[in-house]
């Protein structure tokens, strides 16, 4: 469980980093938003792109996901990179609810660089 947290962290990191490549990838994903500074997205949403996009997740259920999900030191990980995740829109139930990765209004840089 430990890889796949990890490479949870890294896929939030190279988002929070803006790294362009991703960032087309994720533009392209129709259950996502990508706006200027924020990148919103749910969690079945993420947790199907996931497992299309890295095999690792492939055995990952979304029970499993969820938890590892708040149970990862993603938070910590994007702030170091000037980002930071919201509940966008809190629907009452954390698989309905939209969260988004925002980089505050300081952060004047664009996604792409």
């Amino acid at each position: 469980m430990q890889s796949i947290q990890q490479a949870l962290v890294s896929f939030f990191e190279q988002v929070a980093e803006k790294n362009n490549s991703l960032f087309i990838n994720l533009m392209q994903e129709q259950s996502f938003t990508v706006e200027q500074h924020c990148w919103s997205f749910t969690l079945p949403s993420l947790h199907a792109y996931l497992q299309h996009q890295d095999d690792m997740f492939n055995g990952i259920e979304y029970k499993q996901f969820r938890q590892l999900i708040f149970n990862s030191p993603i938070n910590q990980a994007v702030k170091l990179h000037g980002a930071e995740i919201t509940i966008a829109e809190n629907r009452g139930k954390v698989d309905k609810s939209t969260y988004a990765m925002v980089w505050p209004s300081g952060n004047k840089e664009t996604y792409f660089t």
